[in-house]
């Protein structure tokens, strides 16, 4: 087995989903360690919270890899009495690297909008938006395998998202639905692109009350199933992770993080 250092590991990781498919105001990539650093065992979560760096301390785990960019504004103040600042502190005491794959792995293919539409097993998946040869956007187009009534579309979505409940936003409800746009995350600003592909349903997350208003008057329906149904990367990380290592012979061991960071309960 080939000992590995963490810049092995991103650069791997780049390669699948490079870092310049990211959005200029994201923050992928390391957060906290050092690429020079030895590793031996790497977990997988959606987010950093107190609650998985906790379990990665117990699981002895080197290195997190997160979909989620844990630093995104300036800290002025290193406040240790702050939850989130007691995060970071146990995280650089411990010595474990972070590293993070966001709106990059949203637009790569293979990565979050396509894992989300397959999931969903839609067919002829293609870029929500029309794209140059080359490149690559966030979102996805693609068709159910047959047409689903109304109560058919949400017990679907539970079911392949594991969602309790959903948010509904529809002015004129159809007799069926088929074609599905969607977009892991926030993505109602691309409302505009889901009409224009004629969609019959938009599923996204983070939905707000005002955007609500002008996702009514559109002639699709939109379901809001969170920002959690981004759970799937951990999953899929894994496997692919781990693949990696059968085929370079790395001397690492990948887990995935048990922990749920979804801070909404549904009564």
């Amino acid at each position: 087995m080939t000992k590995l250092f963490f810049k092995e590991l991103m650069a791997y990781l780049d390669q699948k989903y490079p870092a310049a498919y990211a959005e200029e105001w994201d923050k992928v990539g390391l957060h906290f360690g050092h690429p020079e650093q030895a590793i031996k065992k790497v977990m997988v979560a959606l987010d950093m919270r107190p609650q998985v760096v906790e379990e990665a301390i117990e699981e002895d785990v080197d290195s997190l890899i997160l979909h989620h960019p844990p630093l995104f504004k300036a800290i002025e103040r290193f406040d240790q009495s702050k939850p989130q600042i007691k995060m970071y502190q146990r995280t650089i005491q411990a010595g474990i690297n972070v590293f993070a794959m966001h709106t990059n792995y949203d637009a790569a293919p293979g990565g979050m909008n396509d894992i989300l539409a397959q999931a969903m097993k839609l067919t002829d998946i293609k870029p929500l938006i029309d794209l140059e040869e080359g490149q690559v956007a966030i979102g996805r187009i693609g068709n159910l395998p047959r047409a689903l009534t109304r109560h058919e579309l949400f017990a679907y979505v539970k079911q392949v998202f594991k969602r309790p409940a959903l948010t509904v936003i529809e002015k004129v409800p159809q007799a069926t639905y088929q074609r599905v746009a969607i977009v892991g995350g926030a993505g109602a600003s691309f409302m505009d692109q889901v009409e224009k592909v004629q969609a019959d349903v938009f599923i996204t997350g983070d939905i707000s009350f005002h955007t609500g208003h002008d996702l009514y008057e559109k002639p699709f329906m939109t379901i809001d199933a969170s920002h959690y149904i981004e759970h799937l990367f951990i999953e899929v990380e894994v496997a692919r992770i781990k693949e990696a290592i059968e085929q370079k012979g790395w001397d690492l061991e990948v887990i995935a993080s048990t922990v749920s960071t979804d801070p909404f309960t549904y009564e």
